[in-house]
């Protein structure tokens, strides 16, 4: 009887986890699937590692197989783990970008005196991520359901892996029914935001600028000193290098390369 509560209880906790980590997607990938995909990888890899030791000395050429497939179900776990990963990261990046649209527009709408209903069927008509819009969209259609407007923001909250997001929301869930000054604290809540924004694009031009320096050198003029150093000294015998080998290894390898990881790091850094 107690093994079967466990049983119970362990199954209860990896659905509601498998649950939860299809929320944060947006349910772009089923909770069913990640549970089977998940666990019957895991399966076949516990069961393919048991068969690759039991053949070790029986069948060295099965324990090859078998480790195989081993190492594929292992790199379906961590590929299926990274989709999601990647999938959530930037599920939450589209609402970090659209905060600022979104308080804007609630702002006004609360200091007027705009039912909060109201609040949110109007944030479904103006333009930003469709993942965005489609959030708010489902707290309208949960609230026509017949769920409290507060309960909605709430589930809400649970779905979108947004700090931000989930700051604001609890801002307004917490004030909602209590304070008249939701629009004021808001309004607070924009001007830390804006400033926090506005210090991160600083360090970010201020790290861009010194990158760009960096390119300058190690990519446009390190090649160029090193050819005419190669070409200058190759007659005196001095130099190692065959200066048209150098010039074919800078041109078509070195260059290449570093300014494909700087672009890389660059690209990073605007997002």
């Amino acid at each position: 009887m107690a093994i079967a509560n466990v049983i119970k209880a362990l199954n209860r906790w990896i659905n509601d986890y498998f649950e939860r980590i299809s929320m944060m997607t947006g349910y772009a990938v089923q909770p069913s699937f990640i549970k089977f995909t998940i666990l019957s990888m895991i399966g076949l890899s516990l069961v393919s590692l048991v068969l690759a030791l039991l053949s070790i000395r029986l069948m060295p050429k099965l324990t090859i197989l078998f480790a195989l497939i081993e190492i594929v179900s292992l790199l379906m776990i961590t590929m299926l783990g990274i989709y999601l990963v990647v999938k959530v990261r930037s599920r939450a990046g589209k609402f970090e970008k659209a905060i600022v649209t979104i308080l804007l527009t609630t702002i006004p709408l609360l200091a007027s005196g705009e039912p909060l209903v109201n609040v949110i069927n109007q944030l479904t008509m103006v333009r930003m991520d469709p993942e965005v819009v489609g959030e708010f969209r489902r707290i309208v259609a949960e609230v026509y359901g017949g769920f409290d407007i507060v309960n909605a923001i709430r589930r809400s909250i649970n779905r979108v892996p947004s700090r931000t997001y989930s700051d604001v929301m609890s801002i307004i869930t917490e004030s909602y029914g209590i304070s008249n000054n939701i629009a004021d604290i808001l309004m607070l809540k924009l001007d830390s935001i804006i400033r926090r924004e506005q210090s991160t694009f600083k360090s970010k031009v201020q790290t861009l600028s010194l990158m760009m320096e960096i390119y300058l050198v190690s990519v446009q003029l390190l090649p160029l000193l090193l050819i005419i150093l190669a070409i200058s000294l190759s007659p005196l015998g001095s130099f190692p290098i065959n200066p048209t080998a150098l010039i074919l290894l800078l041109f078509l390898v070195y260059m290449p390369i570093t300014g494909m990881v700087f672009y890389v790091a660059m690209s990073g850094l605007t997002d």
